[in-house]
């Protein structure tokens, strides 16, 4: 969370990163109260995002986030379109790797359309518009923050094989860009997040301040 938060304020071309967690997490929106999200889940990490969205599990997902610089065009388009667009990428990619990797007749993934959508605060039990669905179960969500003309969106992709996926991965980066470079995340760069997680994202007084 922490080094995403820092990469919005500092990358100077659209940036997607993926990674995995150490141990099972649950991170929650911003926007949530975190009274209600021990109800589902009292015990066990918890994380509050500064992305919106609901709450999510960690620890068997494909954790991945795309940070968009001030300036971009992309970072200008609504939060709507722009998660319309992205998970429209996104599916191509997903349907291509399932023709692959699985057997003939592999399953279809598509957007979620008005008659799949379902209100409720834990993420993959409640399709919003344009998530992706699989066999009508949702398998991929996300959450956005704008900050400084900047655009970061954070996404789990759920209930696939992501090992299977992360050979894949350089076709996923050529999916939503026709350049694509391959880069670490500079030291100093993870120093500060760091220092971020100490005052913000291990901290209860950001936990519990909804």
């Amino acid at each position: 969370m922490a080094v995403d938060e820092m990469l919005l304020h500092s990358v100077s071309s659209p940036t997607l990163r993926i990674y995995s967690w150490d141990a099972p997490c649950v991170s929650f929106g911003y926007f949530q109260k975190l009274r209600e999200v021990r109800l589902t889940y009292p015990n066990g990490p918890l994380v509050r995002r500064w992305t919106g969205g609901g709450m999510v599990e960690h620890g068997k997902d494909l954790t991945f986030s795309l940070t968009i610089p001030t300036g971009d065009p992309i970072a200008s388009l609504s939060p709507a379109f722009f998660y319309k667009e992205l998970h429209v990428r996104m599916a191509g990619w997903l349907n291509r790797c399932a023709t692959l990797t699985l057997p003939a007749g592999s399953p279809n993934i598509r957007l979620a359309g008005d008659g799949d959508l379902i209100d409720g605060p834990s993420c993959f039990s409640a399709p919003a518009a344009d998530d992706l669905l699989m066999e009508g179960r949702k398998i991929l969500g996300g959450a956005q923050r704008r900050s400084g003309g900047a655009l970061l969106y954070q996404g789990s992709l759920q209930g696939m094989d992501h090992l299977g996926l992360l050979s894949h991965l350089t076709s996923l980066s050529q999916s939503l860009s026709d350049l694509v470079t391959i880069a670490e995340v500079a030291p100093a760069l993870m120093r500060e997040a760091e220092q971020l997680v100490q005052v913000r994202y291990a901290s209860s007084e950001w936990a519990e301040r909804r």
